[in-house]
């Protein structure tokens, strides 16, 4: 992908960047996003968007080298909507709680058209992947176990959320897109945060500002260095 959609600066490099899930085990097992969809699928639906992957890198397999089936999950947060965020939602029972934040549902059921492909709209004579699935709206910052506090950073989209979860030693914010990159805090430059394609950009800065304060580790969405794994070159 154009690395521009991450950092906005950096437009004009062809980047290859990880579709990051997050696996939080406390009182109960919290999984954060769910990736993309079917490569084939995905690269049809969206040009510009080279999508690939392994077996070993599908939901299922790497909740399996964890030690854990899609049952073992006691609940599911989407941090937002676009599409490479919410596929795979199959895998869940009815029983499985899954979470959005209220405004981000509200908005991506009928987004303005310039951003119907990032939610596969209906409008384009699509489906989303969560239309089907009985998605549980929250509200501000919510409590999702004890620990794990889902708190709201919209800019990227209109409702994005990111979780704090405080550790016998730390807090650790997974802040997804809010802060996608380690490339968007630029601490030494003449700007300490460096925003890409967001849909508003002042309440992206904000939310970049309240995660960096918030935690004293970030889990970016789309970062190579969090993972033991490297890039397996641009396709």
């Amino acid at each position: 992908m154009d690395r521009g959609i991450l950092v906005l600066a950096q437009t004009g490099t062809q980047t290859e960047v990880p579709s990051t899930v997050y696996l939080i085990e406390g009182e109960e097992t919290v999984l954060v996003d769910t990736s993309f969809g079917d490569p084939e699928r995905m690269n049809g639906l969206h040009p510009g968007f080279e999508c690939h992957r392994e077996s070993h890198q599908t939901l299922p397999a790497v909740l399996d080298a964890a030690g854990y089936e899609p049952a073992d999950v006691d609940s599911v947060v989407l941090t937002h909507l676009d599409w490479d965020h919410c596929y795979n939602l199959d895998l869940f029972g009815d029983e499985t709680p899954v979470y959005v934040q209220r405004r981000e549902l509200e908005y991506a059921i009928a987004p303005y058209e310039m951003h119907a492909s990032r939610y596969e709209a209906k409008s384009l004579g699509r489906e989303p992947p969560w239309l089907h699935v009985d998605l549980t709206p929250i509200e501000g910052e919510t409590e999702i176990t004890p620990g794990v506090t889902a708190f709201p950073t919209p800019g990227h989209t209109v409702g994005h959320q990111s979780l704090a979860v405080e550790t016998d030693t730390e807090t650790v914010v997974v802040a997804a897109d809010a802060v996608a990159t380690f490339d968007n805090l630029d601490p030494d430059g003449p700007a300490p945060l460096r925003r890409g394609l967001e849909m508003d950009d002042f309440e992206w800065w904000e939310s970049a500002r309240r995660v960096r304060d918030r935690g004293d580790r970030l889990l970016p969405g789309h970062e190579w260095a969090i993972l033991d794994d490297d890039p397996a070159g641009l396709v």
